[in-house]
């Protein structure tokens, strides 16, 4: 059975939806006729008629095409709302410098900063279509902070917002990370020394495998690292003195990489390494905070899938972004040194689903700036994992 009081998530796509719900997303808005009146303050206000028949109740359900809305503006005249139309689900690739937040925060973002409402209005207002009617509605599912980049969702359904905002849904998320640390020779001594007891035991191979055990131990060096510095949690204290517990657990670390560059001075002793990142929950910049309770910098940080929408083998569409595959190639794009190497933030674009065929599945690569709108079936998905994930909830 399910909780007492669990909450209810909707499908406002569907043709019956709560009244205070198909106001918002009636036509006209309702913001073109009243002053600074939200939906639900006209319905308990008695200034909406459904079927000619004054409606208080917020949690009405009507019907799109058959329940005849109106509303009473503020000169006293009735206004019909002639079309309700559905939610939008957006899927955006935010680049750096985009601020995920109403206002940007003094000393911490920098000048060159755009605020996500300024950004995609700039992208909407370009596409000069019928998305112009919603942008102004269209908020994140979530936040990246302002030098991380990635998959951001985007919507005007707060039902749906909620839903992937709610803790107890656990939406799993991948980040892919370019880190840099200390003690490189350290982590090679300890990665021949392993080697070499190896081959002590009569585990002698070619050296070309011999490099690549050699690698596969450093790499796993790495992620003991980071699990062992997160597995208690970390205690910060503010200026009041008062001290906050977290823990930011993650689901999985995964180095893809780690190594020199080419280009470090020999007594350099750092090393970079590419990591892949699972959490389901990543407030409080978590992936930062788990990077930096293992002592490593981060030097790029992108979100580079979100459950359903990533290709896992099930679903014929999914959405890919164009990220480094090895640290060589983290560098040569510019993704590596760390820092604000990028001082012009990208423009945005609303760019049609490219559905080209890779490996008999349909792939949208996205890149830096650009916003694709999902399809019915996408947001099917992530409904259904919700209806998965809670009957699991609520077994347990």
């Amino acid at each position: 059975m399910p909780p007492k009081n669990a909450p209810r998530f909707l499908d406002y796509r569907q043709r019956k939806l709560p009244l205070d719900v198909a106001l918002s997303f009636g036509r006209p808005p309702i913001d073109n006729y009243t002053n600074n009146c939200n939906a639900r303050d006209l319905i308990l206000s008695g200034r909406v008629l459904v079927n000619n028949i004054t409606e208080r109740s917020c949690h009405r359900l009507v019907d799109r095409f058959d329940d005849a809305i109106s509303v009473i503006d503020d000169t006293s005249a009735t206004v019909p709302i002639s079309v309700i139309d559905k939610p939008k689900y957006f899927i955006c690739y935010k680049p750096r410098g985009v601020v995920c937040s109403r206002r940007r925060n003094e000393g911490i973002d920098r000048e060159e900063s755009v605020l996500i409402s300024d950004w995609l209005a700039q992208v909407f207002h370009q596409a000069q279509n019928h998305y112009n009617h919603h942008h102004a509605t269209i908020k994140t599912v979530g936040r990246l902070d302002e030098e991380s980049e990635g998959m951001l969702l985007l919507t005007n359904d707060g039902s749906f917002n909620r839903l992937l905002c709610d803790p107890e849904f656990g939406l799993m998320k991948t980040y892919r990370v370019v880190v840099r640390g200390c003690g490189y020779n350290n982590l090679l001594a300890e990665a021949t020394e392993q080697q070499n007891i190896q081959n002590a035991n009569g585990d002698c191979v070619s050296n070309e495998k011999e490099e690549v055990a050699h690698e596969h131990i450093m790499k796993k060096r790495v992620s003991e690292r980071i699990e062992r510095a997160n597995n208690l949690p970390t205690v910060t204290t503010d200026i009041n003195g008062k001290e906050t517990v977290h823990h930011f657990p993650f689901e999985s670390c995964n180095v893809l990489d780690v190594g020199k560059l080419s280009s470090q001075h020999s007594s350099d002793d750092s090393y970079y390494a590419l990591i892949d990142l699972v959490l389901c929950e990543g407030k409080r910049h978590a992936v930062r905070r788990i990077c930096k309770n293992s002592q490593l910098r981060v030097c790029y940080l992108s979100r580079i899938s979100v459950e359903g929408l990533l290709d896992d083998g099930q679903y014929y569409y999914y959405y890919d972004v164009v990220k480094p595959e090895t640290i060589a190639g983290a560098h040569s794009n510019g993704f590596i040194p760390g820092g604000r190497h990028r001082d012009v933030v990208l423009n945005g674009e609303l760019i049609p689903r490219s559905d080209h065929n890779d490996n008999n599945m349909m792939t949208t690569l996205m890149h830096s700036g650009q916003v694709v709108e999902l399809r019915d079936c996408d947001v099917d998905r992530i409904f259904a994992l919700r209806d998965s994930k809670t009957r699991i909830n609520w077994s347990s």
